[in-house]
């Protein structure tokens, strides 16, 4: 079932079917892109936080799904794009995937707001699974409890 059939906003900038992954592994992108456009998500990625703070002031959003660390960086750049969807977009739900299990970082995430803190491997239909509860709680419908990827 497409997402797109209960959709029940319909008002100028919904963005009720619009998500944000940010990720730098091309296949991780590929993969979110092709399962989540074929649920009828709208789908904007990119690989790095520039590009994605260009995105949070062009759109608004369901959900942010992101990488804690980004290619080529020594920094946690999850929680710096979680300061500012909190900041730009405080409605929109946030879902962070981390290879590394680090206790102070998903206490930090958590500080944040972050909704769902997974740890890697994360199957890309777990977090389809995320989106379909925030839209459904977007809209007002029943939403099932989802269990941690861990």
């Amino acid at each position: 079932m497409s997402l797109l059939t209960s959709h029940t906003c319909c008002h100028q900038g919904c963005h009720c079917h619009r998500v944000l992954i940010v990720d730098d592994e091309p296949g991780i992108l590929f993969a979110y892109r092709k399962l989540l456009e074929q649920q009828g998500l709208i789908v904007d990625s990119c690989d790095c936080l520039c590009e994605a703070l260009n995105y949070l002031e062009k759109h608004q959003y369901l959900a942010v799904v992101a990488d804690m660390r980004l290619q080529g960086t020594d920094t946690v750049d999850g929680l710096d794009l979680v300061r500012e969807v909190r900041r730009r977009q405080p409605e929109t739900g946030v879902i962070v995937a981390s290879g590394i299990s680090d206790r102070n970082t998903r206490q930090t995430a958590s500080d944040l707001g972050v909704d769902h803190y997974l740890e890697k491997p994360v199957h890309p239909a777990f977090v389809l699974d995320l989106l379909i509860q925030l839209r459904n709680a977007v809209n007002g419908e029943k939403m099932f409890p989802a269990l941690e990827a861990g």
